[in-house]
């Protein structure tokens, strides 16, 4: 399969998830992380590390590891039967796909980190400003006509066999009344790839986060 194709497989289960995201408890507190700007050099945060895959990752201290059980009871905690419904059925295609899902949530925010350990790819610049193109239509297909999205910014660091590829895209609807953010991270290195996904209420500087993964 070609590295096209496979990171459509994975950027259309991405943007799936941020389609019915609206509510989950977004907007309830704006936390200390979420201050952190470019050129910052020293942000607080704690190691996780993917036991299935030997890397750690670095996430702000009000982040916490949630069993996928744990997380399906905080949808049904926080948003209405047909918006838990749907994001359980989407959370567990995401675990179906090939690697490892892991799942972080911050309560204090409703922000929401998902990190996937997935099959190595080498991704090169090309490769990223295809992926935006498939973003661009993936996320019209998805959503619907009340709702509009922004794309914030966009960078590719590196060479294939190690490189950072990032994507924030806002949406938001007038019509039922929510705004959030979505950011998308892809880092290969050391014949490994890892992908984040991080959903919150207003838009965020998570680069020096990611920036410390250790693979």
């Amino acid at each position: 399969m070609c590295m096209v194709k496979k990171l459509s497989i994975y950027i259309a289960f991405l943007l799936l998830a941020s389609t019915v995201f609206s509510c989950m408890g977004v907007g309830q507190k704006v936390v200390d992380w979420m201050s952190v700007a470019e050129g910052d050099v020293k942000v607080e945060g704690e190691y996780h590390f993917l036991e299935e895959d030997g890397v750690r990752v670095f996430l702000p201290l009000s982040f916490k590891r949630y069993s996928m059980a744990e997380y399906q009871q905080t949808l049904k905690s926080k948003l209405p039967k047909p918006e838990a419904d749907a994001q359980i059925n989407n959370i567990n295609q995401k675990a179906n796909l090939d690697g490892e899902l892991y799942i972080y949530f911050d309560e204090e925010s409703g922000s929401t980190c998902l990190v996937y350990a997935i099959p190595y790819m080498e991704i090169s610049k090309r490769d990223a400003q295809l992926f935006l193109g498939m973003m661009r239509t993936q996320t019209e297909n998805l959503l619907d006509a009340s709702s509009s999205y922004e794309k914030i910014t966009a960078k590719y660091v590196g060479y294939p066999k190690n490189c950072i590829f990032k994507s924030v895209y806002k949406i938001a609807s007038e019509a039922k009344n929510f705004e959030y953010y979505n950011a998308l991270y892809f880092v290969t290195r050391n014949s490994k790839t890892v992908a984040f996904q991080l959903i919150t209420p207003v838009g965020v500087y998570f680069d020096p986060f990611i920036e410390k993964l250790e693979i």
